[in-house]
């Protein structure tokens, strides 16, 4: 057996011992070569090497004879071999044997990192029945909470995809952004639809954990997703809602095609001032007066840089970043 590097090499010996119940430790290993004995001293050895017509890695020595019991303490079940061992297992089959519950995992995660906010929803229909089924999921880490309020813009992206395994649903998010624009995941759930209903659910927990009240001096920046506006006007009515300028145009030139319109679209969305925004929009009727109209049925105030509020101190116009992150 080859393997590309030394690392990769390595992972799958951590496979390999937490398969088979084996508790192996390293006797020697430098840059080039890495050596594995029985922790408790079985004839097993194995002595992975640099192959220099390969320019990989190779087994050199290999005897598999254990001679003892299943180990329970085992120097390579690390969390990233077992995270990687039991990935696939579960993604692909939902059904897989396991003697936890998706409770204690939200425990776990409460216990860990005490504050955090973890809901889990049950079908209430499956109650009824006498089953418990699994209906959405709520989790926003303290150590993220701590972060966001101690200094980051008030800016929150917000989007939903399709969730693409074997375990359907949908994936809503709520991300911010660090100081040097990088990506700040604040709270994630899982739903089975996409809808009003699952959207006030997620802005009602995430207002509660932000402590955002009415959410006075917060901006958000959305897609116009189905249900997502008349939302966030009801569970925080002060706050600023940006729609993204890229799903505007998509719509808009849906019937106003051409690279000059959509050119002048855009210097709308960029403008930073008002009158610099009446005048690309009059340049834009001046070509076809319909199509400045039907710009117009998208507030400016939600698009255009000219009307943003200057408490975000953030000149968006589009919601790439969310949806980057969800990608």
């Amino acid at each position: 057996m080859s393997f590309g590097n030394l690392a990769e090499a390595k992972r799958i010996v951590g496979y390999y011992a937490i398969a088979n119940g084996k508790g192996l430790k390293v006797k020697k290993s430098d840059t080039g070569r890495v050596r594995y004995i029985c922790a408790v001293g079985c004839p097993f050895e194995l002595l992975i090497s640099q192959d220099n017509r390969d320019q990989g890695f190779k087994i050199k020595t290999l005897k598999t004879k254990h001679t003892c019991e299943p180990a329970y303490k085992n120097p390579r079940a690390t969390p990233q071999a077992l995270a990687h061992y039991f990935k696939n297992k579960v993604q692909n089959n939902p059904k897989y044997k396991r003697n936890w519950r998706l409770e204690a995992y939200a425990q776990e995660l409460r216990d860990s990192n005490p504050g955090s906010d973890v809901v889990i929803n049950i079908s209430k229909d499956a109650l009824a029945e006498g089953k418990r089924r699994f209906l959405r999921m709520y989790i926003f880490f303290q150590a993220l909470k701590i972060g966001w309020k101690a200094g980051l813009r008030p800016l929150i992206g917000l989007d939903g995809t399709f969730l693409k395994g074997k375990c359907k649903g949908i994936l809503l998010v709520a991300m911010a952004q660090d100081s040097v624009k990088h990506f700040y995941p604040l709270a994630w759930v899982v739903v089975d639809k996409e809808t009003g209903r699952t959207w006030k659910w997620f802005m009602e927990l995430l207002r509660n954990s932000l402590e955002l009240e009415d959410g006075e001096k917060v901006t958000f920046m959305s897609d116009m997703q189905k249900g997502l506006l008349e939302v966030v006007s009801t569970v925080l009515p002060k706050a600023n809602h940006r729609w993204c300028a890229r799903h505007i145009e998509a719509n808009w030139s849906k019937n106003w095609r051409g690279i000059e319109m959509k050119k002048l679209m855009w210097w709308c969305a960029w403008s930073t001032y008002e009158e610099e925004f009446k005048d690309q929009l009059k340049t834009l009727g001046d070509i076809h007066e319909d199509a400045a109209r039907e710009l117009l049925h998208y507030p400016p105030q939600n698009w255009c840089r000219a009307y943003f509020d200057t408490t975000c101190k953030n000149q968006m116009v589009d919601n790439n970043f969310t949806e980057s992150f969800n990608k």
